[in-house]
């Protein structure tokens, strides 16, 4: 199912949670989810039912990345998880960002970076969906991977 979030507070007078991820701050009724697909309220919570699920994970050149410039010739492991807050019309990630259901590879942050290192990359960037919607998990994992003395 995820994990509890943690960016949401109750919207007065209502049965509602507001989601504060990102700027779209969905009110968000019980059963239902917020328009990225994979935050929604359970039981009066907000969950972020994609917290422990990658849909995909690459290792990519970082001249791919907007940030080429830094440390150019290293590897970075993308992932992703399913859903977006945007809603481009023209989106080449589109099969992923505009999945509204929750799939992918069961992974603990430990379990991402494990991976990171075991293909010799040397960092870690959230891509092909806005990361903003799963920034609980990415948070963490990003904690670990600093740790772990990767770029992120």
């Amino acid at each position: 199912m995820g994990k509890v979030a943690e960016l949401w507070k109750p919207v007065e007078g209502t049965n509602k949670i507001m989601c504060t991820a990102c700027a779209r701050y969905c009110k968000i009724g019980e059963g239902q989810a917020g328009l990225c697909g994979i935050r929604g309220v359970h039981e009066g919570k907000l969950w972020l039912y994609v917290y422990g699920r990658v849909i995909t994970g690459h290792v990519d050149p970082i001249e791919k990345k907007p940030v080429s410039h830094y440390r150019p010739g290293s590897k970075i492991f993308s992932i992703a998880t399913t859903g977006c807050n945007w809603l481009c019309k023209y989106c080449q990630n589109a099969d992923i960002s505009q999945r509204r259901k929750v799939e992918g590879i069961e992974v603990e942050p430990q379990d991402v970076v494990r991976m990171t290192l075991e293909q010799g990359c040397q960092g870690l960037a959230y891509t092909y969906n806005q990361p903003t919607i799963f920034i609980e998990f990415a948070r963490d994992i990003g904690m670990m991977a600093r740790k772990a003395g990767l770029l992120n």
